[in-house]
């Protein structure tokens, strides 16, 4: 089964705020990134494993080829659209992926009309 690895750090606002800063203050913007990568957590995702990217953070895919383009499709939207939906990072929600069409699919959150 094929994997993807992302690399799950806490977003730059998250952090600022986390240190006390706010937007208009007066930071040195390196020792935010620096915290952003000392907080970073790589993570493993499996072919068609449902995976959730918490609120606050964005996930980078690690691609081992250069030449990897990957996609964020919505259940609802064209595939055959898909290189309108480039993407190298992931934003906070529930994804699912699938490594043959190295593809991440956007769950949606609201309940599923056929569930009784």
């Amino acid at each position: 089964m094929e994997t993807i690895t992302l690399f799950l750090t806490p977003e730059f606002d998250t952090i600022r705020d986390e240190m006390g800063y706010d937007e208009n203050d007066d930071f040195d913007a390196y020792d935010i990134l620096f915290q952003q990568g000392y907080d970073g957590e790589m993570i493993e995702v499996e072919e068609n494993e449902i995976f959730e990217i918490p609120e606050g953070y964005i996930a980078t895919i690690q691609a081992t080829d250069t030449n990897d383009e990957f996609y964020i499709l919505d259940e609802r939207e064209d595939v055959f659209e898909k290189e309108d939906f480039q993407t190298e990072t992931l934003r906070e929600g529930q994804y699912r992926y699938d490594a043959a069409e190295n593809i991440f699919w956007k769950i949606n959150d609201e309940p599923s009309d056929l569930s009784l």
